[in-house]
């Protein structure tokens, strides 16, 4: 009778699903593909629950030539529920699934890394929308959009092809 617990025990580790994720594979920083106008998207898992949501974009400031970086940072709390990353700030829950092998053909490369992809409704609100976030360090940037014909637009012409949130066609950089 003695033996059969430790037999047990065995067993049901062995049983025990090999993808049970934990807190720590998530830590770091996640971003998604870079846009064409060189706008980046990006989170940061950190211990305790802590994140922190980065976006950074080029803008023209009123009377001033030139181009000047900007960034726009909100911080929040995080959690993990099974396989689902449930991230809250500024009165806004996104919902991101955890993929430890995702599809590079995504971005336009091949091979699979990890990836964080939005799931259920996307808030109006929500900063990273339909956006993926893959495990950084990468270099994943998405293509200038195009005419039918191939050619880049006019400037000023409306963009063709999906936008930045949408699952985009992208290069390696």
């Amino acid at each position: 009778m003695t033996l059969r617990l430790p037999i047990l025990l065995a067993l049901l580790t062995l049983a025990a699903p090999a993808s049970a994720l934990g807190t720590a594979a998530l830590l770091g920083e996640w971003e998604a593909a870079v846009s064409p106008d060189n706008e980046r998207l990006y989170i940061r898992l950190r211990d305790k629950g802590k994140a922190e949501i980065v976006s950074e974009y080029d803008f023209q400031a009123p009377g001033q030539s030139g181009k000047q970086r900007g960034r726009g940072t909100a911080f929040g709390k995080w959690t993990l529920k099974g396989n689902d990353v449930i991230l809250s700030y500024a009165n806004v829950q996104d919902r991101l699934r955890y993929s430890a092998k995702a599809p590079l053909s995504e971005v336009g490369l091949t091979g699979n890394a990890p990836a964080l992809r939005p799931v259920g409704k996307v808030d109006p609100k929500s900063r990273i929308g339909a956006a993926i976030l893959w495990k950084a360090p990468h270099e994943y940037k998405l293509k200038s959009p195009q005419t039918p014909s191939g050619e880049k637009p006019a400037p000023g012409a409306a963009p063709v092809g999906p936008s930045p949130a949408s699952p985009p066609a992208a290069e390696g950089k």
